[in-house]
């Protein structure tokens, strides 16, 4: 539009001015080394119009030109991006379908002119791993990961889950770890590393990550409370299994301190410290924790140690139940004053256990005192209620 301006205003100078310049033209002289041009200023005028209008001409064809090659080489991109979208939207659809093969086939096809193939590679892994060929997996991540240096979480994240899947936890916990270190606490990260931990009985390693999951609201209270629970257990027994006693006494001592006699996490420990036969540490804790609470679980266990003398565990017991009138207190009491060889004093413990709570165990230890005092006839009243909560 401005050079038309230009134009327009040119031609409409030499219109107005011309005439009364007509028999003053003047000259033009141009010297070049040896040659030298010489002309009126009007024709000089008239050639830079002609010159500027055959410029305008020779970039009006040039555009034309090339503008041409633009268009048909943009046909050409165009075709190979919707080609592509076709194989993906092909692959993907028989990826839901289960169709793995033709997965694999079209979404590799969808990669050439697409410039999101490395979704195209990453769920090839997948098609891959589900026929099995796991080489092939590991070679289309690998060329996402050379295509797409920018998207190496996301290629870290799909090969961790995949090895996961296919239970290679080992390179799985390998990969979790490497990403943690280099990309933090990212949110599907942490959901791998839950179930990779889980999986490789990594239960320090959750229980540092329960926070960070709990907070991104990856799990609720309830599930977090749950994994709590489970990693601690799974310590106990890696404790147990590689230091005996004195590595479950170390793993206890560990716990935050509200914890400590929690009766879910000290019945357990309990348990497995009387199957290391360390009786005695188990009663110390049982008594530490049932001071702080009366736990019917804890009772429970209680009976179950084997210890050269009682009376430390007797005497707290008893001092307990002239506070508290539970029937689990007294089955623990009845239990072990048998076990202390004091039958007089287990038989009323027993007999206000049942009273209040009828146990069939209870019944048939009632039984063994009375057919040691030779009444056979309260014996097998005895056992006729044991029988009837057996068979309930």
């Amino acid at each position: 539009m401005i050079r038309l301006a230009v134009i327009v205003a040119f031609l409409a100078a030499g219109l107005i001015y011309g005439p009364a310049f007509m028999g003053k033209q003047g000259y033009v002289l141009f010297s070049l080394g040896h040659y030298t041009i010489e002309t009126t200023v009007t024709v000089f005028l008239v050639a830079a119009v002609l010159f500027y209008v055959l410029l305008l001409f020779i970039e009006w064809l040039l555009g034309r030109i090339f503008g041409i090659s633009h268009r048909t080489k943009g046909w050409f991109m165009g075709r190979r991006r919707r080609k592509a979208l076709n194989y993906t939207q092909s692959g993907m659809q028989a990826l839901v379908a289960e169709d793995y093969a033709n997965a694999e086939k079209m979404l590799l096809k969808g990669t050439k002119g697409n410039e999101l193939a490395l979704l195209n590679y990453l769920n090839a892994a997948s098609a891959a791993q589900a026929q099995g060929n796991d080489q092939k997996r590991d070679d289309y991540l690998q060329q996402a990961r050379e295509q797409h240096p920018a998207a190496g979480l996301a290629v870290g994240i799909t090969q961790a889950r995949l090895q996961y899947q296919q239970g290679e936890f080992e390179q799985a916990l390998a990969g979790v770890q490497e990403l943690e270190s280099t990309y933090g606490q990212q949110p599907a990260l942490l959901k791998l590393q839950k179930d990779v931990y889980v999986a490789t009985g990594q239960w320090q390693s959750l229980l540092g990550i329960l926070d960070a999951l709990a907070n991104k609201n990856l799990i609720d209270a309830e599930e977090k409370e749950a994994l709590r629970h489970q990693s601690w257990l799974g310590r106990f027994d890696q404790a147990a299994h590689d230091e005996g006693s004195n590595g479950l006494i170390k793993v206890w001592q560990a716990l935050p301190r509200k914890d400590k006699y929690n009766p879910e996490l000290l019945l357990p420990l309990c348990d497995r410290l009387i199957s290391l036969k360390a009786h005695k540490e188990a009663q110390q804790l049982l008594l530490e924790g049932l001071d702080k609470k009366t736990d019917a679980g804890l009772l429970l266990c209680a009976t179950h140690l084997q210890l050269s003398d009682y009376h430390p565990l007797l005497a707290a017991l008893e001092k307990k139940a002239k506070k508290e009138n539970l029937p689990e207190l007294h089955s623990a009491l009845g239990r072990l004053y048998i076990k202390a060889g004091k039958d007089e004093q287990a038989e009323p413990h027993l007999q206000q256990a049942v009273a209040q709570k009828p146990d069939a165990q209870d019944y048939i230890l009632l039984a063994e005192l009375a057919e040691k005092r030779k009444d056979l006839t309260q014996a097998n009243d005895y056992y006729k209620h044991s029988l009837a909560l057996q068979t309930a």
